[in-house]
C-alpha cells in the first residue's frame, strides 16, 4: 500500500493506493497558504501527520509519496524545480526522500520550471498520470483549468514546458468583488454555459482586450437584457481568449486534452472542434485519478532506475 499526498494552496489530500484502486481518500482544509500566512509549516506538518496516522490505522503503508505545493517554500519540505524539458525518467530519478518530524519518511516529487517563464508543482504528476490513463502517445497539450489555467506541453519523452495565467482567480474576483457582480452569477452555481454568449465574449476579448470585454458584461445586462447566466458565459469566453491564443500558436497538429470543471472544458472543447483543432476532455473520474496514477508511475520508476528500497516508514 502506498499513500499519496497531494498538496494544494488551501487543501491537502491523502489517498491510499493498493495498485488497483484508491482504498482511502481523505483531506484537510490546510495547504501551503497556511504556512505563508503563519510564517512556518507547523500547522501543515501537523495536518499531514494527522492524515498519515489516519491511513496507518487502517492500512500498512509501504511508502508515502508527496507532490504539489507540499514541495514549495511554504509547504512541508522545499524541493527545487527541475528545468524543462524533463523526461519522465529524469523526473523520477530526482525524487527526494526526507524524514519529516512526526510524519516519518516521505518521498517528494519536484516541480518543473520553464526557463524564466513559468513554474508548476503538482501538474507534472497529473499529466504524467493522464497520459498513462488515457493511453496517449506523441505530442499532447494539456490545459488544466483551476484557480490558475495552465497549458502543459508534453511528448513521449516527458514534459517540455508550460504557461500559466490567473483566469480562475480573475473569474472569482470579477464576479464577486467588482461592478460585474450584479450582472453575473456565482460561477460555481452555473450549471449550463450559453455557447453563443461564450463565443461573443471570446470575440470581444480578441477585438477589444480583456478589460473592455469584461465591462461589456455589464452593458449586456443593462442594454441587451442578458441574464446573469449569459453574463457569466460571456465572461468565461472572454477569459478563454488567452487560452485559445496559446492553442492557436501551438498549431492544430497537437491534440489538446482539457481537464477541470465542465463549465470551462465543455464550451472550450466545442470551440476548438469548430476550429478543426483536435481536442479531448478528460473525464472527472480520470482527472481525479491523474495525480495518483502519475505518482505511482514515478514511484515505480524511482525504485527501478537506481534499485532503491525504502526503509520501513517511521511511525509518527
Amino acid at each position: 500500500m502506498i499513500a499519496f499526498l497531494d498538496g494544494g494552496t488551501t487543501q491537502t489530500r491523502l489517498r491510499v493506493w493498493d495498485g488497483q484502486a484508491v482504498r482511502l481518500d481523505t483531506a484537510v482544509p490546510i495547504g501551503a497558504r497556511t504556512g505563508a500566512i503563519e510564517g512556518n509549516g507547523q500547522a501543515l506538518r501537523e495536518a499531514v501527520q494527522e492524515l498519515i496516522v489516519t491511513a496507518r490505522r487502517v492500512y500498512p503503508l509501504d511508502a508515502v509519496v508527496a507532490c504539489g505545493m507540499l514541495t514549495s517554500p511554504t509547504g512541508l519540505y522545499e524541493v527545487p524545480h527541475l528545468l524543462a524539458p524533463v523526461s519522465t525518467e529524469r523526473l523520477a530519478s530526482n525524487l527526494v526522500t526526507r524524514e519529516i518530524e512526526g510524519c516519518g519518511s516521505i518521498l517528494f516529487i519536484p516541480g518543473i520550471r520553464t526557463k524564466d517563464m513559468d513554474v508548476m508543482r503538482g501538474e507534472e504528476t497529473e499529466v504524467t498520470g493522464l497520459r498513462q490513463i488515457l493511453g496517449l502517445s506523441g505530442p499532447v497539450n494539456f490545459l488544466h483549468f483551476g484557480s490558475h489555467d495552465k497549458l502543459i506541453h508534453t511528448g513521449d519523452d516527458g514534459i517540455q514546458g508550460s504557461l500559466t495565467n490567473l483566469n480562475g482567480e480573475l473569474l472569482s474576483a470579477m464576479t464577486g468583488a467588482t461592478i460585474l457582480k450584479s450582472s453575473t452569477q456565482n460561477p460555481a452555481e452555473l450549471s449550463n454555459v450559453d455557447q453563443d454568449w461564450w463565443r461573443q465574449g471570446l470575440e470581444a476579448a480578441r477585438q477589444h482586450g480583456l478589460s473592455r470585454a469584461a465591462f461589456l458584461v455589464r452593458i449586456g445586462g443593462l442594454l441587451r437584457g442578458a441574464t446573469p447566466g449569459q453574463g457569466t458565459s460571456w465572461l468565461l469566453g472572454a477569459l478563454a481568449e488567452g487560452n485559445w491564443r496559446w492553442i492557436e500558436h501551438a498549431g492544430p497538429e497537437r491534440l489538446t486534452v482539457l481537464y477541470g470543471r465542465s463549465t470551462v472544458t465543455q464550451p472550450f472543447a466545442t470551440y476548438l472542434a469548430d476550429q478543426d483543432f483536435p481536442v479531448q476532455i478528460a473525464s472527472e473520474t480520470d482527472s481525479a485519478l491523474a495525480a495518483v496514477a502519475g505518482a505511482a508511475l514515478l514511484y515505480g520508476l524511482w525504485l527501478d532506475l537506481a534499485g532503491h528500497t525504502l526503509p520501513m516508514p517511521v511511525e509518527p
